[in-house]
C-alpha cells in the first residue's frame, strides 16, 4: 500500500484493512470477519484475523496520527447542522468517529425522546490522499439498530456515504444536513470556536431504543460554527446558481437588451410586455433538501420556462429567485395574460426529482410599455411593485391574473396532494393514548391519533397539517384509513389477549356528515370481526350543534349499530345541559385546558366538580383530559374522577410502545354488549 510517505507502520495496515473490510465492503452488519480474498492479496501480511470492539478503537487512535500525515495540506471542513425541538447547531466534523443519540454521553447528542438512545455513528473514511468523507450508521459499533432508523434524501438506509448537501433525517422530530466547506471556494469564515461539551437529559421513556448501555463513557469538546454559516449558506448557492444561470443573461445585458427594444418600439408604435416571475419555493427546496436538488429543479425550470416562450423572447436572471422576461410585439394585454398563464401552468405543474415530487409556487408580475410608463427605470420600478403586491395578495388583481392556475399553487392543495402521496407510501401512523381507572389500575380505552411521519421532515404534528384539509375530500379517504387501520390493530391486540377494551376515533363534523360513514364502519367491523362494542366516536360539542337535528340522526344510526359515543372537550362549547339527554352520548371528556387550571384557584376545582356532578346526574361516564401532573391526577381523585387521561399516565404511544405497555398493564374486566 503505498501512502504517499515512509515509516507507514504494518500493524497500523493491519487494522486498516481490517476496518475497511468491516465498513467498506457492505458487510456493516458484521464485526467478526475475516479479510477478502481481494484484500489479503492487496495487505499480504494480514493473517485471517477477527475483529474485536477495541482493535477498532485502536484503529481510531493510529489513524488520527496517520490522517494528519497523509492529509495534512487539506483544507476541506465538514459541517454536520442538526436542527432538534431545541433549536438548530452547527458541528464541525474533526474526529474518526462520532456516536450520535439521545443520551448524554453521546458525542452529539440528539435532543428529542423520539431518538434512541444510541441511534446512529459516523465514520470518517479516505477516498483518497486529499478528500475524506464520512459514513453514517443506523445504530452503534456493537450492533445494534436504532429504534426508528435513519434516512438519507428520502430513503431508508442502514449505511450510507454522506456526500455535500445530503439530507439526514432519523425518523422523528430530528433533522440534519451534511456539508463539505472546500478551501477552493474561498469562503470566509470567522475563528471557530469552542462549545461546551453537548449535554442532554435522559429521558425517562427508554422505550424508543434497543440499545444496552454502554461500557464506556467518552468525551469530546465540538466545534460549532458561529452564525457566518447564514454566509456562507449564501455562498454555495451562488456558486451553485453561477453553473446552472451561466447561459442566462444578467441583469446588465437584460437593461441592454431592453433599452434596445424599447428605441424599436418607439420608432414603430409597437409594445412591449414585461414579466417578472418570483420562484421563491426554490429556496424552501434548497434548505429543506439541500442545494444539489435545488440546482436539478431549477434546471428543469429554466428548460420549461425557454419552452414557453418565443424564440425572439429573452428571459433573464434578475436576482435572487427572480427572472425576467421580455416580450417583444405583443397586440395588446390578452397576449400578455395568455403568455403569463402559459409559464404559470407549465412551471407550477409536478416536478420529479431522486424520488422526490417537487411542486413550486410562482409570484407573477407584469407591465406593459408604453401604458405603463416610457422610461426604462420607470417600467422596471412598476413591475417590481406589480410584483410586491401579487405576493402581498393571493387575490391581487394584477395584470396577469392566472384563471387555470395550477391546483396545487395554494397551501392547502399542496399539503393534501403531499398526503395523498403519505397514504401511498405509508407514512402514515396511528397513535395510542390510553384511558385509565385510576381507582381500579386497568386500562379501559385507547384514543386513537394520527400522526405523518415525513421521510424529510420529520413527526409533523396533525394541528400543521389536518386544518389545511378539513374542507376537502381528502379529509374523509382520511377518516376511511384511520378507520380501517385502527381496527385492524385491535383486532391484532384482541388476538393476542392484550386487548378488552374499546378504542375511540375523533370525527369531525365533515366526516360525521360522511355519506359513507356507516357504510365504511359496517365493512370494517365486519372485516376485522371484532365487536361494535369495541369501538367509541368522539366528537366535540361544536360538532354535536353543527346541524343537530342531522347529526342527531348520524348519531342514533351509530348507536343502532352498537358504536357508542363519546362528547368530546366538555366545558368549553355551548353545549346545554338539555343537549346531553337529546343525544345518545355515554361518555364525557372533559377538556384539558380545564384540567391545566385545577392547581390556580378554588373556582376551577368547583367547576370541574359541576361538570363531575352533571356527568353523574346523566349517568354517564366523566374523564378528564390532559392529566400532566401527579397533584392533578390526587385532585381529580378526591373530586370523584376515577377515569383519565394524560401524559402523566402516558404520553401517545406508537404500536409498538402501546404493545408492550398492554403487556404491562393488562387489563382484567372484559367489555360486553350490555
Amino acid at each position: 500500500m503505498d501512502w504517499g510517505y515512509r515509516g507507514w507502520n504494518p500493524y497500523v495496515e493491519k487494522h486498516l484493512a481490517i476496518f475497511v473490510n468491516c465498513f467498506c465492503l457492505k458487510r456493516t452488519h458484521q464485526l467478526s470477519l475475516l479479510p477478502d480474498k481481494d484484500l489479503v492479496n492487496l495487505c499480504p501480511r494480514i493473517e485471517p484475523y477477527q475483529v474485536t470492539k477495541s482493535q477498532i478503537n485502536l484503529y481510531f487512535h493510529f489513524c488520527r496520527g496517520a490522517e494528519k500525515m497523509i492529509n495534512g495540506s487539506s483544507n476541506s471542513r465538514y459541517l454536520l447542522i442538526v436542527e432538534d425541538p431545541q433549536g438548530r447547531r452547527t458541528i464541525t466534523l474533526e474526529d474518526m468517529k462520532y456516536s450520535l443519540g439521545r443520551k448524554s454521553d453521546n458525542q452529539i447528542v440528539l435532543r428529542s425522546k423520539h431518538a434512541s438512545r444510541y441511534h446512529a455513528t459516523l465514520i470518517k473514511k479516505s477516498i483518497d490522499r486529499q478528500k475524506f468523507s464520512y459514513w453514517i450508521l443506523d445504530g452503534d459499533l456493537e450492533g445494534n439498530k436504532s429504534h426508528n432508523g435513519i434516512y438519507v434524501n428520502g430513503s431508508k438506509c442502514l449505511i450510507h456515504e454522506l456526500k455535500d448537501g445530503d439530507l439526514i433525517n432519523f425518523g422523528c422530530d430530528i433533522n440534519a444536513s451534511f456539508h463539505l466547506i472546500a478551501s477552493q471556494a474561498k469562503i470566509e469564515r470567522e475563528s471557530v470556536e469552542n462549545i461546551e461539551q453537548l449535554q442532554g437529559k435522559t429521558t425517562e421513556n427508554e422505550t424508543n431504543s434497543s440499545h444496552n448501555e454502554p461500557h464506556a463513557k467518552s468525551t469530546l469538546i465540538l466545534r460549532q460554527a458561529p452564525s457566518q454559516i447564514i454566509s456562507f449558506n449564501s455562498k454555495i448557492q451562488e456558486e451553485y446558481s453561477s453553473v446552472v444561470l451561466k447561459d442566462l443573461p444578467n441583469r446588465s445585458l437584460f437593461n441592454e437588451h431592453l433599452s434596445s427594444a424599447i428605441n424599436n418600439a418607439q420608432k414603430n408604435n409597437q409594445l412591449i410586455g414585461l414579466l417578472l416571475l418570483d420562484v421563491g419555493q426554490l429556496r424552501n427546496v434548497n434548505n429543506q433538501l439541500g442545494y444539489r436538488l435545488g440546482d436539478k429543479l431549477l434546471k428543469i425550470l429554466i428548460e420549461r420556462l425557454r419552452k414557453s416562450l418565443r424564440s425572439e423572447d429573452i428571459v433573464a436572471h434578475w436576482r435572487g429567485y427572480e427572472f425576467i422576461i421580455l416580450l417583444s410585439q405583443i397586440n395588446d394585454a390578452n397576449d400578455l395574460e395568455k403568455v403569463g398563464q402559459r409559464i404559470i401552468k407549465t412551471l407550477e405543474s409536478n416536478n420529479e426529482i431522486e424520488n422526490h415530487s417537487l411542486v413550486v409556487r410562482l409570484s407573477l408580475g407584469s407591465v406593459i410599455y408604453p401604458p405603463d410608463g416610457t422610461d426604462r427605470k420607470v417600467i422596471l420600478q412598476k413591475l417590481e411593485e406589480n410584483l410586491a403586491a401579487f405576493k402581498n395578495n393571493i387575490n391581487n388583481k394584477s395584470q396577469i391574473e392566472p384563471v387555470n392556475v395550477h391546483p396545487k399553487s395554494t397551501r392547502s392543495s399542496k399539503v393534501e396532494y403531499f398526503l395523498h402521496q403519505a397514504i401511498r407510501n405509508n407514512e402514515l401512523a396511528l397513535y395510542y393514548q390510553p384511558q385509565v381507572n385510576i381507582t381500579q389500575g386497568q386500562v379501559e380505552g385507547l384514543e386513537v391519533l394520527l400522526r405523518w411521519l415525513h421521510p424529510q421532515f420529520g413527526l409533523i404534528a396533525p394541528h400543521r397539517f389536518l386544518p389545511l384539509i378539513e374542507e376537502s375530500e381528502l379529509v374523509l379517504e382520511l377518516n376511511r384509513w384511520v378507520i380501517k387501520n385502527a381496527c385492524q390493530q385491535a383486532q391484532i391486540w384482541q388476538q393476542r389477549g392484550l386487548l378488552y377494551t374499546p378504542i375511540s376515533i375523533n370525527l369531525s363534523p365533515h366526516q360525521l356528515r360522511d355519506p359513507q360513514l356507516l357504510t365504511t364502519l359496517k365493512e370494517v367491523l365486519t372485516e376485522t370481526n371484532i365487536g361494535p362494542f369495541f369501538l367509541e366516536m368522539e366528537i366535540t360539542e361544536t360538532s354535536l350543534l353543527e346541524n343537530s337535528g342531522e347529526n342527531g340522526r348520524i348519531l342514533g344510526d351509530l348507536q343502532k349499530l352498537g358504536i357508542s359515543i363519546t362528547l368530546d372537550d366538555f366545558g368549553i362549547g355551548y353545549a346545554s345541559i338539555a343537549y346531553l339527554g337529546q343525544f345518545p352520548v355515554k361518555k364525557l371528556k372533559i377538556e384539558q385546558s380545564l384540567t391545566k387550571k385545577l392547581t390556580d384557584t378554588p373556582q376551577d376545582t368547583r367547576f370541574i366538580s359541576s361538570l363531575l356532578a352533571v356527568a353523574k346526574s346523566f349517568n354517564l361516564i366523566a374523564i378528564a383530559k390532559g392529566v400532566e401532573t401527579q397533584q392533578q391526577l390526587e385532585i381529580l381523585q378526591e373530586l370523584g374522577c376515577e377515569r383519565m387521561q394524560g401524559n402523566r399516565i402516558s404520553s401517545p404511544l406508537a404500536v409498538e410502545e402501546m404493545t408492550t405497555f398492554l403487556h404491562t398493564h393488562r387489563t382484567l374486566s372484559v367489555i360486553t354488549d350490555q
